[in-house]
């Protein structure tokens, strides 16, 4: 058995935007909705396949290179820790790394969670989502966070913003919803900083992520002592835990290493430290969607509620049936796989260019 054929479709993600930013935002707005991703499917010469998702801004060139690494290998005999992408297919490695682990689980028959080493829990608590909103705007998201059973929004705050006004009427709106306020290191001042902090402590504020700029690792600390709002650092590599937990910077981390083997790994050794984790997103597709809820529900210490939700922010993911959803908790799939299948009618409808390795 070896891999013969990569498909790829590039598509659009077209999103709520009613859920992104208010009109006044828009000039700031990265505009990452507007920003194609790339769609996989790694087949294998006895007709086996498994389904992968890059992250935004991949570009063509490694999706390609990553499927000719992977072409002529059995997909059985892949290192899954350590997949062999190097130069310029490093750049799609969290692409064929859910596809790889897709295609194995299809053809041994066991689900992703499986082969990460086995779920802790059978779902995954995630928040509701907001950008970048101006208070009156931001109670729209709370009404709809609180109506669709979720207990937690996350919502991105800059310098200038009336971010106490936001949260009042918000929790005016919903007062049984907390908050995971990501300040996406946007601010640059310590005092004007722990003011903020400390004026959020009435509103149900579950952490602060990215406060300050994180090369100060000095601030961070002295926050942590100053408010009982505990400080989260949105983390990208192993190296970066390690340094944050020794610099005592931190209380939650958002893991994001664009790898599920990491981010397991990630996560074990914060809570070896006794820090509790989420999984960020890019608010995505659906299968990296699939591939987050695998892999939180393998990590012990994967408790804060994660941002996993491309289901109700976009006007249509691309997976045919996603996990059922209660409220803020999600099922973990049981099939093969990831226990999803790529939606094809999807992929017609936002394709704007296609191509094949083989």
């Amino acid at each position: 058995m070896i891999i013969d054929r990569v498909e790829w479709w590039e598509v659009d993600q077209f999103v709520h935007q009613e859920m992104v930013n208010s009109p006044e935002y828009n000039d700031v707005h990265e505009q990452w909705d507007l920003t194609p991703k790339f769609l996989v499917r790694v087949s294998t010469d006895d007709g086996h396949y498994g389904l992968g998702e890059s992250s935004r801004g991949v570009p063509q060139a490694a999706v390609e290179a990553g499927a000719r690494a992977l072409i002529g290998q059995d997909p059985r005999a892949l290192n899954r820790r350590q997949l062999p992408l190097s130069g310029a297919a490093a750049g799609a490695y969290q692409t064929y790394e859910v596809a790889v682990f897709d295609l194995v689980g299809r053809i041994r028959g066991m689900s992703v969670s499986d082969l990460l080493g086995g779920a802790a829990r059978q779902q995954v608590q995630t928040s509701y989502w907001a950008g970048l909103q101006a208070p009156a705007y931001s109670v729209t998201a709370a009404r709809a966070a609180a109506a669709g059973g979720y207990g937690c929004l996350k919502i991105k705050i800059m310098h200038g913003m009336d971010v106490i006004e936001r949260l009042r009427q918000m929790h005016e709106a919903a007062p049984a919803l907390s908050y995971i306020v990501d300040a996406m290191a946007r601010y640059d001042d310590f005092d004007e900083m722990r003011a903020l902090l400390l004026a959020m402590e009435p509103y149900n504020v579950v952490c602060l992520e990215d406060p300050l700029p994180k090369e100060r690792y000095d601030w961070y600390r002295q926050l942590r002592q100053e408010t009982r709002i505990p400080i989260a650092l949105h983390l990208g590599s192993m190296a970066q835990v390690l340094t944050a937990l020794k610099e005592d910077a931190v209380d939650i981390i958002n893991c994001s290493p664009g790898s599920m083997v990491r981010f397991v790994q990630m996560v074990d050794v914060a809570g070896a430290a006794g820090k509790s984790c989420w999984h960020g997103s890019g608010v995505d597709l659906g299968l990296l969607d699939l591939s987050y809820i695998h892999a939180c529900a393998v990590a012990n210490h994967a408790t804060v509620p994660s941002d996993i939700l491309s289901t109700p922010l976009h006007l249509d993911d691309f997976v045919v049936s996603m996990p059922e959803r209660h409220g803020d908790q999600i099922a973990v799939p049981q099939g093969p796989g990831l226990g999803g299948e790529l939606d094809m009618d999807a992929v017609a409808r936002y394709v704007r260019a296609q191509g094949e390795v083989r």
